[in-house]
C-alpha cells in the first residue's frame, strides 16, 4: 500500500549518555528528537516551503538549510514561516544527566544505542498514534507512513530498521516487553524506512529545524539559549486525542516525572507546551 504520510525526522545534540566532562555537559546534556509529518500527498510541496524558507534567509548554498548556522532572527523567522504549514511536529527532549542513573528493571540500565532506540520508540508511538487515529478520521484504511531519517554517523541504521521490525512485530502480537504504549499497527513497516542525507531531502531540513529549536530552548546554559523559535512551533503541535493536551504527547520531557525532575531554569518551553511542575 503507498503511504498515507511522510515523516521526517532528525535529532540535535548528542545521544550518548557516558559521563562527560564539566566542560561538555553545558552542550551535551540535552538531546531532542524530532518528527515532522506531511501527508503523502504534499510531498512537493515541502520542496517548495523549503526553498521560500532558504530565499527568506537568504541561504543560497547546496548544502541544504541548516538551523544552526542561521541568525537568531532567522531561526525566528524560519520558525514563524514552519509553525503555518500543513504539519504536525512531534518532539522529544532528554536531559541525560538525570537518565544516566536511571535503571529499569526490565531493560537494565542504558547504553548509547538502547538510549536512542528508546528515545525513538516513545516518539514513533505518538507519531504513530496519530497517523492511525487520522486515518479512521477520514474514514480509510489504516495506510503506512514513510519514514526519512536523517543520516548522521554513529547509528547503525540496519539495526535501527531490525529494532523497528521487532517492535512492529511485538506490538501485532501484543508481546511488547514495556506494555504502556505500542506503535499503532499498520503504520510502520521496514520497507518503508529511508536514510537520507540531510541535504537531499527538505523534509529532513523541517525535521532539523524543530529538533533544533526545541533543543536551543531546553538548553539554557547554551550561549544562543531561546524559546522564541520553539514557541513558533506551538501551533503545529498536535495534542492528545484523550487527554486534548500537548504536553506528553506530542512534546514529550525525560525523565518522566515519575524518574526525576529538571532544572528551573530549563523548565520554561515546558511550561510553555502545558506541563506543570512542583514547586522547588
Amino acid at each position: 500500500m503507498d503511504p498515507k504520510f511522510l515523516v521526517y525526522i532528525d535529532e540535535a545534540g548528542d545521544p550518548g549518555v557516558k559521563p562527560k566532562s564539566t566542560a561538555e555537559r553545558l552542550w551535551t546534556d540535552w538531546f531532542s528528537l524530532s518528527a515532522v509529518v506531511v501527508r503523502a500527498t504534499r510531498d512537493l510541496e515541502v520542496v517548495d516551503w523549503v526553498a521560500d524558507m532558504r530565499e527568506a534567509v537568504r541561504s543560497h548554498g547546496t548544502k541544504g538549510l541548516h538551523y544552526r548556522t542561521l541568525s537568531e532572527s532567522n531561526r525566528e523567522r524560519v520558525t514563524r514561516m514552519l509553525g503555518r504549514k500543513p504539519v504536525r511536529i512531534f518532539a522529544l527532549a532528554s536531559l541525560k544527566d538525570t537518565m544516566r542513573d536511571h535503571y529499569n528493571p526490565v531493560l537494565g540500565r542504558a547504553n548509547d544505542k538502547e538510549f536512542y532506540n528508546w528515545c525513538l520508540r516513545l516518539l514513533l508511538e505518538r507519531v504513530t498514534e496519530w497517523c492511525y487515529r487520522k486515518c479512521l478520521a477520514d474514514n480509510e484504511p489504516v495506510a503506512p507512513a514513510k519514514i526519512m531519517f536523517s543520516e548522521r554517523g554513529g547509528h547503525d541504521y540496519q539495526e535501527l530498521r531490525d529494532y523497528l521490525t521487532r517492535l512492529e512485530a511485538q506490538t501485532l502480537t501484543k508481546t511488547l516487553v514495556l506494555k504502556k504504549r505500542g506503535l499503532a499497527p499498520g503504520i510502520i513497516f521496514s520497507s518503508h524506512c529511508q536514510v537520507r542525507p540531510h541535504a537531499d531531502v527538505a523534509g529532513l531540513q523541517l525535521a532539523d529545524i524543530a529538533a533544533s529549536a526545541v533543543f536551543q530552548a531546553a538548553c539554557s546554559v547554551g550561549n544562543k539559549h531561546c524559546l522564541k523559535p520553539a514557541q513558533n512551533l506551538k501551533p503545529v503541535f498536535p495534542k492528545c486525542a484523550r487527554t486534548k493536551r500537548i504536553a506528553d504527547f506530542s512534546l514529550l520531557r525525560l525523565p518522566f516525572a515519575h524518574q526525576g525532575t529538571i532544572p528551573l531554569e530549563d523548565r520554561p518551553i515546558f511550561e510553555h507546551f502545558g506541563y506543570k511542575f512542583e514547586k522547588g
